[in-house]
């Protein structure tokens, strides 16, 4: 199988605007709990692969800025 660098530089690079995006939204909506409201999200079991992935990044720019 061959990997496309091209492909996963961009899928990266969606990755991190995603999580960038999410945090936000997460500040915006609960202020100061935007890391519990995160880790409460991180919990649902019907949620995805990729949303599991942007969720943990989201976390890690949560607790960088706090």
């Amino acid at each position: 199988m061959i990997l496309d660098p091209f492909r996963l530089y961009r899928r990266h690079q969606r990755l991190l605007r995603e999580a960038r995006e999410e945090a936000q939204h997460l500040r915006r909506r609960h202020g100061d709990e935007a890391l519990a409201a995160a880790r409460d999200k991180l919990r649902r079991p019907e949620l995805t692969t990729w949303g599991h992935r942007v969720l943990e990044h989201t976390i890690k720019i949560l607790r960088k800025k706090a």
